[in-house]
């Protein structure tokens, strides 16, 4: 297959909009639903539409991964590996005591790892351990050395003035959509509520679809990931935790500061720290990215 010189970039908004966050594995990611560790796969399936109805996974014109020679990320720490600044990452292992494989706030490769070893393609990770889309609207809470997303995506630049997170996110995709990037194919992944909804989220969500059924019109190639559908499954019984082979749907740590009282199923636990996906997480998630860009296709 001839191999397109392109640029994937990720945007992802993995934690709530009311607040900001609180085992070696191979960075192979697992296609054709094998198991990801011993025990764990994946049991669910994309919820696909296209970007003029409800929210939904969606692939609106971006090719097989494989077309992609570099891959950008920006988000937070399910999506950062510890260097902030797009550089190569460490080696995922674990060092105990230390509870972050190579700077990750998890047990192993991270779901863009996945993605980008699938694509075999070149991940330039930007991504910032507790950032959020805007500091400025958390006129309560102070976030210091943790850049927002306004800063990551455009490489420590100056702040944009923005009034909503939707507004934030759409304004980072038309700078990298400039110059000097002129970035064209944006994959957004979201999961607002980790499991649980609010009015607030699911506005949010509509708002942002909304906003990127204008973009992909305009010619920019556009993917949307829920991983609602993937935390739905897990945690509220549709199918259960037990039907993706997890022994546990907690927490293997209870902190990301030690590793004192570590569970005995790490590979088989749904979080690695409370509310952060452990590496067995990271690959179904990446498992479950693949599946919308090839069996979403609007």
């Amino acid at each position: 297959m001839t191999r397109f010189a392109t640029t994937l970039s990720v945007i992802a908004h993995l934690w709530t909009i009311s607040a900001p966050a609180a085992r070696a594995s191979s960075t192979g990611l697992l296609t054709s639903r094998q198991t990801t560790s011993a025990q764990v796969h994946l049991a669910v399936t994309p919820n696909c539409g296209n970007f003029s109805g409800s929210p939904a996974d969606v692939n609106q014109g971006l090719k097989p991964l494989s077309s992609y020679a570099t891959i950008v990320a920006f988000g937070d720490s399910y999506t950062s590996g510890g260097t902030f600044n797009g550089s190569a990452l460490a080696p995922a292992v674990l060092s105990p005591p230390n509870p972050n494989a190579g700077g990750r706030i998890t047990n192993g490769p991270l779901w863009v790892e996945n993605l980008a070893s699938a694509a075999d393609a070149t991940l330039q990770d930007w991504s910032v351990n507790g950032s959020v889309v805007d500091s400025n609207l958390y006129s309560t809470i102070r976030f210091e050395g943790q850049p927002d997303y306004l800063t990551q995506e455009i490489f420590g630049g100056p702040e944009a003035l923005a009034t909503t997170v939707v507004s934030d996110i759409i304004f980072g995709i038309l700078e990298l959509n400039s110059n000097p990037t002129f970035a064209k194919n944006f994959l957004i992944v979201d999961n607002y509520g980790r499991g649980t909804q609010s009015a607030e989220g699911e506005a949010y969500k509509e708002a942002l679809f909304s906003a990127l059924y204008a973009l992909s019109k305009e010619g920019l190639n556009i993917g949307f990931v829920d991983f609602k559908t993937v935390w739905d499954g897990v945690l509220n019984g549709s199918p259960g935790y037990q039907e993706f082979g997890y022994s546990d749907d907690g927490a293997c740590l209870s902190s990301d500061l030690t590793m004192d009282g570590e569970c005995d199923a790490p590979d088989t636990t749904f979080y690695w720290v409370p509310g952060t996906p452990s590496a067995a997480t990271h690959s179904i998630m990446a498992e479950y990215v693949e599946e919308v860009l090839t069996q979403c296709v609007a």
